[in-house]
C-alpha cells in the first residue's frame, strides 16, 4: 500500500473540468466493474467517459488528473465505475485508493502553450489541446455516484460539482499503443467543460 498524507473526506477541489463521452464496443470495455453492474449503452455498443481536470490551489489538493469511467446501472442506481485514473499527486493517488477504491496511477502532465501531454511509467497515455471559448453566465450542478469494486463488494461514493459551462473544449489525442487505444482516433459523442468548477468528493 502506498502511504502518503491526504485530506479527510469530503475533498473540496477547485479548477477546470473537461469531459467527453465516447461510443465503444461493449466487449472492449475496460474493467473490472462491480458484480451485477450493467454498462449503459445500446446493442453491442456501450458508453465510456474521459474526464480531464486541473485542480488549482484553493482546494484541499492541487493536481492534474485524467479519469476513465464506465457509466453503469447497478440495481436502481445509475453512476460510474472508474477503471483508470492518472494523477500527478501522491496524496491524491493514496487517498483515492484507500478512501474510494479508485485505481489511480502516477502520471506526468507536461504543458506547452495550449497542449498538455500525459505520460506514465509505460510511456505516452494521451495529449490534450485546449479549445476553450466564452463561459456562460450560469452555474451548472453535476451530481455523481461512483460505484467501485473493492474486493469484498461495492464501495459507493457520492460527489457533486458546480461550474460555468463553456463553449469549446479539448481536442483529445490518445496514444494508439497506450492504455486508451480503445478511443484513439475517435470523435466523442458529447463534450462538456466546466470552468471555475467547485467539487466535493466523498460526501
Amino acid at each position: 500500500m502506498i502511504e502518503a498524507p491526504y485530506p479527510s473526506p469530503p475533498w473540496r477541489l477547485r479548477g477546470t473540468v473537461q469531459a467527453a463521452l465516447w461510443r465503444v464496443p461493449r466487449a472492449a470495455l475496460p474493467g473490472p466493474l462491480p458484480a451485477g453492474a450493467k454498462p449503459l449503452g445500446w446493442g453491442r455498443s456501450a458508453l465510456l467517459a474521459t474526464v480531464r481536470a486541473e485542480w488549482q490551489p484553493g482546494g484541499d489538493l492541487a493536481y492534474g488528473e485524467l479519469v476513465v469511467a464506465v457509466p453503469v446501472r447497478l440495481g436502481r442506481r445509475i453512476g460510474i465505475t472508474i477503471t483508470d485514473a492518472w494523477v500527478d499527486s501522491m496524496a491524491s493517488l493514496a487517498g483515492g485508493r484507500v478512501l474510494w477504491a479508485i485505481p489511480k496511477h502516477l502520471g506526468r502532465f507536461e504543458a506547452v502553450d495550449s497542449r498538455t501531454d500525459l505520460t506514465d511509467a509505460q510511456g505516452p497515455v494521451a495529449a490534450f489541446t485546449d479549445r476553450l471559448g466564452r463561459a456562460l453566465p450560469l452555474r451548472l450542478p453535476v451530481p455523481l455516484l461512483v460505484l467501485q469494486p473493492d474486493g469484498t463488494g461495492v464501495r459507493i461514493t457520492r460527489a457533486a460539482a458546480t461550474g460555468r459551462p463553456r463553449f469549446g473544449g479539448l481536442d483529445w489525442d490518445f496514444a494508439p499503443g497506450g492504455p486508451l487505444a480503445l478511443v484513439a482516433g475517435k470523435r466523442p459523442l458529447l463534450t462538456l467543460t466546466l470552468a471555475e468548477a467547485e467539487a466535493r468528493f466523498g460526501l
